[in-house]
């Protein structure tokens, strides 16, 4: 009886494509398992609808490490030992998933009704929207002159799609490409249904574009490894799939987000700095760990004013009497969570150092504050403009 059938229950997490992937991990985690009751999952896109599995389930865990541990937690699911997993994560991670092709048939739309890009063109997936004003980190915008190096290796027309409304950094794609086609956003469904069926790609920096890509049928797949896609700025997450040979990786330096007025100083700083890495090298840099971080060098800079103030929750802790000091909660839990320890504007540092972000991007360090308290602040780096 269905039942009686383990429950696997997502939380969703963000928009359309991080719930969809942590579909995909749930996917996998059920063809480990067998039979299985899929909970709270809502994705109208792709026809998919599961309401939420109500019930007393003592055996449960809560998943919320980025790596779902796929085999350890269908093990317990079929033993009976848990009757209930709930992936509480974003769970972006390479192996967290199934090949591609299993998603195909399960993550699909209705269709291209509209001409999308044809063989001969270089669908370029932009996304603006809210990430304009630069408050998430890790969703940057793609330099222009990357798209410009792709048309000039590959020949092919460039096509762009997506959120294309007016901006400094629209008005200035457009200027560089003024003979290229521009297909404004027809919707979520709409859009990925095009980029599905093309068949060259340049992904956005997003995880819905990330998602089209990876399921699409394409024949080359032109992968920026740069923000939320490098995983030397963003360690807990890998959406690199290195043994898919539709993917040619490009390795950019680490870069963070700044607000679209400021888009073309921060560009320039990258110029030339990206190249292309074969998977086999990519993969090997991706396995090199930066060296540990030496705790009391961090203690030693630690900034309570700055603590307190970055992260409320301490603050909070503090006014109510159960914590001592900010920096109590550094040397006992902060560092190992990776809290930052004194203020440094990692994107204007990793602008105004290239070198930095080069030294960052290869593995050498773990962030810009670890590069700072290294070498960047005998080399004369400061923490920021001010």
């Amino acid at each position: 009886m269905t039942e009686n059938l383990p429950v696997i229950h997502i939380s969703p997490m963000g928009n359309v494509g991080n719930h969809a992937i942590q579909f995909m991990a749930a996917m996998a985690l059920a063809v480990r398992v067998g039979p299985v009751r899929y909970s709270a999952v809502g994705l109208p896109l792709f026809g998919i609808e599961h309401a939420p599995v109500d019930g007393d389930f003592p055996g449960t865990e809560v998943v919320t490490a980025q790596t779902v541990e796929l085999d350890r937690l269908a093990a317990a699911l079929r033993d009976g030992t848990l009757q209930r997993v709930d992936i509480r994560c974003y769970a972006q991670r390479m192996e967290n998933f199934l090949p591609a092709d299993t998603y195909r048939d399960v993550l699909h739309g209705p269709g291209c009704a509209w001409e999308g890009a044809g063989p001969e063109e270089l669908l370029c997936n932009v996304r603006q929207g809210d990430i304009l004003d630069g408050h998430h980190p890790d969703y940057v915008l793609v330099p222009i002159d990357f798209y410009a190096g792709l048309v000039a290796e590959t020949g092919l027309a460039p096509v762009f799609l997506g959120q294309l409304e007016d901006s400094p950094y629209m008005r200035a794609l457009r200027g560089r490409f003024p003979c290229a086609r521009f297909l404004p956003s027809r919707g979520a469904s709409a859009d990925f249904a095009c980029i599905c069926e093309a068949s060259n790609i340049v992904p956005a920096i997003s995880t819905f574009s990330w998602l089209a890509a990876f399921v699409s049928r394409a024949d080359r797949i032109f992968m920026p490894v740069f923000g939320l896609f490098n995983p030397a700025q963003n360690r807990a997450v890998d959406l690199l799939p290195i043994g898919d040979p539709r993917y040619r990786f490009y390795q950019f330096p680490v870069h963070y987000a700044t607000n679209v007025e400021n888009f073309a100083p921060a560009h320039a700083s990258l110029r030339g700095l990206w190249r292309y890495l074969p998977a086999g090298r990519l993969r090997e840099m991706l396995g090199a760990m930066p060296p540990p971080r030496d705790k009391a060098r961090f203690v030693e800079f630690f900034d309570e004013p700055f603590y307190r103030a970055s992260y409320p929750d301490i603050a909070a802790a503090i006014a109510a009497g159960d914590m001592p000091s900010g920096r109590h909660h550094y040397e006992t839990c902060g560092f190992v969570e990776g809290r930052a320890a004194f203020a440094l504007d990692r994107a204007w540092y990793c602008q105004e150092y290239p070198i930095a972000a080069l030294e960052i991007a290869a593995g050498e360090y773990w962030d810009p504050d670890h590069h700072w308290l290294e070498i960047g602040c005998a080399r004369g780096y400061r923490r920021g403009a001010g």
